[in-house]
């Protein structure tokens, strides 16, 4: 048998190529180890496509090429289920002053809004709660004051119910209807020297613009010191002249304002046409009317909560597409002296310091009450700061005078006697009728009465009460105020202010002098420890016929408060026969004894006499 030989190597070869054929690919997750493709020429670790698959398994991830750049890549974080991944909105010219905000699950730009607007490090404070603050640049002193209005927040004189303006050796001071703010030329005038304490001095002559309201005074020599313009009630910002003027994106006056600029950029004064908005011009420099129309940049589906479809504005810019439904809870947070997001905030406090959310009324002023911003003042009249407006008595037409318009059970009126305090919460009026002419004079009793004391004829509302015939303040009341009529008709200028709520009678008692306080009276008595208390009275006595060195019995006369032991200080008839001696002395209760003994030498008969006798007591 015939042995063939094969060779090695060509055995070796067909093992390789068996072996070879029976491996087609290799598991680089199991058969490799620490892969480095960056020598790679090119890498595609995703499927790509224009549109997201319709099935998914989790972890797996896809590259859609028709996306937006920046928002290209998606993962399956649940079954079938596709999730865009790390967008952030690209900024560009129209995205100016805004925040980029995270909703949760996707990124926005967002602007300041609500209380606030501006640029995010150069923020300005619009509105308190939701309330428009004006931009009127305020003056020293000023508060801000609520103007229903203009339904905003304007700064206004600080004083209540007056203002007070210094000069220096001056003949003539004017006092612009813009400075004072009263906005009527109903005031009054006084002035007074710079002398401690000031005295008042007389001008040579008032006159006050009935349009603009300016007020002019003249002094005849040069004089310092200080004037106080005086209106009914807290200085106004409605009406007349003295509504000031505005500026910025504002023309006309705070009662009727007029936008002209959005941001310090002006507004073209076109009429838009219905389903126009507002687009930047940059030829003209200015916000235009113009028209939305759709394109081919993509669809915005949902801004803000609301859905359409808008593909791109024309004009200077053009937005490309948002993605989502941004909602109200998907909005920044705001803090601090901030509440509600950014882009919709309401200022809540004023350096760290709360400010109340009660809705203010017209005239009233933000006043700290020790541990918030709040609302104070009645609407429309002096605010009770400090107690300047209290019982003000104010001309409302020729025949009614209103008392004490601004006292309330939040904000009362009070007066005191003594240690007592009354308490005056309702407004009076006090109507003319008939054609008398006189004044009313206008007082608190020591009751706590609200009384119009006249020699008129006047009818009082439930809260005051009418005293015919009086001419003069009474005695142990307090002065309000005194105004004249004239042929049965209030005098528009007749009413003088007699209050003064800072003045007091400081009583000391004296040696021997004893102050006691009742509700509404100070009683003032004498300290019988310091000063004797006198009893004493008087009775005519006659005794029979003494005999020598003899006592004839004992008279008597009754002394209230007598009693044995006090000593009597006798008070003896003139004409008592000579060597006649007598005694008082207490012998009971309220009674006083009279002895007369005769050491004359012989009988004698005393005649009938007044006979007194005192008793000085100290306790």
């Amino acid at each position: 048998m015939a042995k063939r030989r094969v060779p090695i190597s060509l055995l070796l070869w067909a093992v390789f190529v068996a072996t070879g054929e029976g491996q087609t690919s290799v598991d680089l997750r199991t058969q490799s180890k620490s892969v480095d493709f960056s020598g790679a020429i090119s890498t595609k670790p995703m499927q790509t496509g224009t549109s997201l698959p319709s099935t998914c398994a989790v972890g797996q991830f896809f590259f859609l090429t028709s996306a937006p750049a920046g928002s290209n890549v998606y993962a399956c974080n649940a079954v079938n289920v596709w999730t865009l991944e790390g967008s952030t909105p690209a900024p560009n010219a129209s995205l100016t002053n805004e925040l980029l905000s995270s909703s949760g699950g996707s990124t926005q730009w967002l602007a300041l809004g609500g209380d606030i607007a501006g640029a995010p490090n150069s923020v300005t404070v619009t509105g308190l709660q939701g309330r428009a603050v004006s931009t009127t640049a305020p003056s020293n002193g000023q508060v801000l004051e609520w103007n229903t209005a203009t339904s905003q927040w304007l700064p206004v004189a600080g004083a209540t119910g007056n203002a007070a303006y210094i000069f220096v050796s001056q003949t003539s001071l004017t006092i612009p209807g813009t400075v004072h703010l009263f906005g009527t030329a109903n005031l009054i005038v006084d002035c007074f020297d710079s002398e401690t304490p000031p005295q008042q001095v007389e001008p040579d002559k008032i006159q006050i613009s009935p349009t603009t309201f300016n007020v002019t005074i003249n002094f005849a020599t040069a004089q310092s010191g200080y004037c106080v313009v005086n209106g009914a009630g807290t200085p106004s910002v409605s009406g007349g002249g003295g509504i000031p003027p505005v500026g910025g994106d504002l023309s006309g006056n705070t009662a009727a304002a007029t936008v002209t600029g959005l941001q310090n950029r002006p507004v073209a004064n076109t009429a838009p046409s219905s389903g126009q908005a507002l687009v930047w011009n940059s030829t003209s420099s200015t916000w235009q009317p113009g028209t939305v129309a759709g394109g081919a940049g993509g669809a915005i589906t949902s801004v803000f909560g609301r859905t359409g479809v808008v593909s791109s504005f024309t004009g200077d810019y053009t937005f490309g597409q948002i993605a989502g439904t941004v909602g109200n809870t998907q909005l920044p947070g705001a803090s601090g002296d901030l509440s509600g997001t950014l882009t919709a905030a309401t200022v809540t406090g004023i350096q760290s310091r709360p400010v109340a959310s009660t809705a203010p009324l017209s005239g009233q002023t933000l006043v700290w009450n020790g541990s918030q911003w709040a609302p104070s003042g009645s609407g429309g009249g002096a605010g009770m700061a400090s107690q300047l407006g209290d019982l003000a008595v104010v001309f409302t037409s020729p025949n009614v005078l209103t008392i004490g318009a601004n006292c309330a059970s939040t904000t009362p009126c009070n007066v005191r006697f003594g240690y007592q305090v009354y308490t005056i919460t309702n407004s009076a009026t006090a109507t003319i009728v008939g054609n008398a002419t006189g004044a009313a004079y206008i007082y608190i009793t020591g009751s706590g009465t609200l009384v119009v004391g006249h020699n008129l004829t006047v009818v009082c509302s439930t809260s005051c009460t009418q005293q015919p015939g009086v001419t003069s303040f009474p005695a142990n009341v307090i002065p309000i105020y005194t105004w004249t009529a004239i042929n049965g008709t209030w005098n528009g200028a007749g009413g003088l202010d007699q209050r003064a709520f800072l003045s007091s009678k400081a009583l000391a008692g004296g040696q021997g002098i004893i102050i006691t306080e009742t509700p509404g009276q100070t009683t003032l008595a004498v300290d019988n420890g310091v000063i004797p208390t006198y009893l004493t009275n008087s009775a005519t006595l006659t005794f029979a016929s003494i005999s020598n060195n003899a006592c004839a019995p004992d008279q008597s006369l009754t002394v209230t408060g007598a009693n044995p032991g006090d000593a009597v200080a006798p008070a003896w008839p003139s004409n008592l026969p000579s060597g006649v001696l007598g005694v008082m002395f207490v012998s009971s209760a309220n009674t006083v004894n009279v002895r007369l003994c005769n050491l004359s030498g012989a009988a004698v008969t005393p005649p009938s006499n007044p006979f007194r006798a005192t008793i000085v007591r100290n306790y």
